[in-house]
């Protein structure tokens, strides 16, 4: 049996880490980036946000995807990355919804 779950969830984390970064920037004025491939709005995103939040998207992401696509010779993720790119994922977000928050109440 393949066991190919580990590379599922990582597709699935990345997913979210994209439509997120689709979302934050329909919210800040800057919807021509929602359109843009996601090396692009990792670009913007210290523009936007401050370096700490872009660097820990491209990380993620960056992760992810590398994760996603199978070579004979490396092992799938493991569950400890797999949970780690997910709570940094769960953070970022977090991070832009109140960057977005924070912006509109001013």
């Amino acid at each position: 049996m393949r066991r190919c779950w580990q590379r599922a969830c990582a597709c699935l984390t990345r997913l979210a880490l994209q439509q997120g970064l689709r979302t934050y920037w329909e919210q800040v004025d800057a919807s021509v980036l929602s359109r843009c491939p996601t090396r692009h709005q990792l670009l913007a995103l210290p523009v936007y946000a401050d370096v700490s939040t872009a660097r820990l998207a491209r990380t993620a992401w960056h992760g992810l995807s590398r994760a996603m696509h199978h070579h004979v010779y490396e092992l799938a993720p493991t569950h400890a990355e797999l949970r780690a790119w997910h709570r940094d994922v769960a953070a970022l977000l977090d991070e832009l919804k109140h960057r977005v928050g924070s912006a509109s109440s001013s």
